[in-house]
C-alpha cells in the first residue's frame, strides 16, 4: 500500500463507509419480506415504465440477494421484450465480473460468492454494447454516489462504460452523503420506490 493509500482522508473515508455498511445492514435486517417485495415491485414498475428502459436494447441486470432489490421481474420483462439481457459472471482468472448474455431463466446457475450467474455456456457481451446497467448497492445518496460491499468488483465492472448506470435501492438505503474515494463510480441515476432520487429521465 502506498503512502497515498494511507492518507488520513482515505482512511477516514474507509472507516466511515464501514460504519455506514453496518448501519444499513441493521436497517435492512429490520425490513420484513413483504416490505422488501412491495418496494421491489414499485422500483421495477417505475423502471419498466420509463423512457430509459424503453430506449435501451442491451441491459445488464443482476441476480438479487435477499437483502437487495429484487429485479427478477426486470429480467423476465427484458427477455419477453426480446431485449439483450445480461448478468454479471465472475471470471476467477482475472478476478473480475463481466456481462454474459442469458436467453432464458434456465441459463442461470449457482456462482461465486453465493450469487447466481450465467452458466459457462453463455457468451460474454462487449461492455461497449450495453445501453443500460442496473446496479445494486448497500447505500446511495442524492449526489449519485454508491456505497458497495467493499470488494470493488462493481467499480471495476463499471469502469469506462458508456451505458447509463442506474442504481436501485430501498427507502432504508438512502443516505445524506456517501464518503467518496477516487475509484468510486458515480451513478447516472438512482431510483427508489418513491421515484428518481437523482438523474431521472422522465
Amino acid at each position: 500500500m502506498s503512502q497515498a493509500d494511507d492518507s488520513p482522508a482515505l482512511l477516514d473515508a474507509r472507516l466511515a463507509k464501514q460504519a455506514l455498511r453496518e448501519q444499513l445492514r441493521l436497517a435492512k435486517r429490520d425490513m420484513t419480506p413483504d416490505e422488501r417485495a412491495e418496494q421491489s415491485v414499485l422500483i421495477c414498475r417505475r423502471i419498466v415504465e420509463s423512457s430509459l428502459w424503453r430506449s435501451s436494447q442491451a441491459i445488464l441486470l443482476y441476480s438479487p440477494l435477499t437483502s437487495e432489490v429484487n429485479v427478477n421481474p426486470l429480467i423476465e420483462s427484458g427477455l419477453s421484450e426480446i431485449k439483450i439481457v445480461s448478468l454479471p459472471r465472475f471470471l476467477s482468472k482475472s478476478d473480475r465480473y463481466a456481462p454474459y448474455v442469458i436467453r432464458q431463466s434456465g441459463d442461470v446457475v449457482d456462482g461465486a460468492f453465493g450469487v447466481s450467474e450465467p452458466s459457462a455456456d453463455c457468451f460474454e457481451l462487449e461492455s461497449n454494447q450495453l445501453d443500460l446497467v442496473i446496479v445494486p448497492g448497500v447505500g446511495f445518496d442524492g449526489f449519485g454516489d454508491r456505497l458497495g460491499r467493499g470488494g470493488g468488483h462493481y467499480d471495476r465492472l463499471l469502469q469506462g462504460l458508456t451505458a447509463t448506470i442506474c442504481g436501485v435501492c430501498f427507502r432504508q438505503q438512502v443516505l445524506p452523503r456517501v464518503p467518496e474515494e477516487a475509484h468510486d463510480i458515480k451513478m447516472d441515476c438512482i431510483i427508489t420506490p418513491d421515484g428518481w432520487l437523482t438523474g431521472g429521465p422522465d
